[in-house]
């Protein structure tokens, strides 16, 4: 017998070689087998669907409270189903008790020798009404107030139409006319240039039977009018050339008392 051990050879490069691609291959297959598993039980996982029928209450319960634990917002808002949803969203109404309170018994005081002394009283004092068909309110008088214009003391000058709007450089001086009865207003129609000039004067109230002095006066205020002067127009009108505004100047005649023995 030979003593001597075995004599162990190394391995080579290409058993080394071998081996590692060995283990990873069974590495490679060990992972396929297990991703394979997992995708298989997930997919069967998520296309499985079960009905549980739950007839005790209790168990009913369980099962409802371990579904709640998955709400985000079981703790974190006010919810009927959470640890403070009794009092918070359940309050209870207080009970609303009347008080039984009673007064006690008490009687008034009723003088009876008082009754019906009233209707005593005033059937004693009262009388029968008289009436008296003769009686009748007094009528007040009627009161009658007749506007009655105020007399001139002296005759006066007033324009009218569109040229009253403009003065007259010097007002002229009017006399009171000594007649018995009373004079009609002489009012004559003029037109006034923009200088303030008065042409075409013409007696308005010409018509009709006139008396020496009603005809003596409206000549005179033809006279006087030709004589008359307006203020010139404002240069917003003077602007318009060849323009003439129209007026009538109405003479108001004062008359007096005339002398005795003078005709009328």
């Amino acid at each position: 017998m030979n003593g001597d051990a075995p004599e162990t050879r190394a391995w080579s490069q290409q058993r080394w070689t071998g081996m590692v691609l060995a283990i990873f291959d069974l590495h490679l297959g060990a992972l396929f087998l297990v991703s394979s598993r997992q995708e298989k039980n997930q997919r069967h996982t998520e296309s499985h669907a079960s009905v549980r029928w739950l007839t005790n209450p209790a168990s009913a319960r369980k099962t409802l409270d371990a579904l709640l634990l998955n709400d985000p917002t079981l703790l974190a808002v006010a919810s009927p189903r959470g640890f403070s949803g009794a009092a918070w969203l359940r309050p209870q109404s207080p009970e609303f008790r009347i008080s039984e309170w009673t007064d006690s018994e008490r009687s008034l005081a009723q003088p009876t020798q008082s009754l019906g002394g009233a209707f005593r009283q005033s059937g004693s004092a009262s009388q029968p009404p008289v009436f008296d068909p003769a009686r009748k309110p007094a009528v007040p008088a009627p009161s009658m107030v007749v506007a009655q214009p105020a007399l001139r003391t002296a005759s006066r000058l007033r324009v009218e139409g569109p040229v009253s709007g403009r003065q007259l450089v010097q007002p002229p001086l009017l006399r009171s006319w000594p007649f018995a009865g009373v004079l009609a207003d002489s009012r004559i129609q003029v037109l006034v240039s923009d200088e303030g000039l008065v042409f075409s004067p013409r007696l308005a109230n010409s018509g009709g039977v006139k008396n020496a002095a009603q005809r003596i006066t409206d000549q005179h205020a033809l006279d006087l009018t030709r004589g008359l002067r307006f203020e010139p127009a404002p240069k917003s009108a003077a602007n318009r050339t060849g323009t003439s505004t129209e007026g009538t100047l109405v003479f108001q005649w004062h008359t007096i008392e005339p002398p005795a023995g003078a005709k009328e």
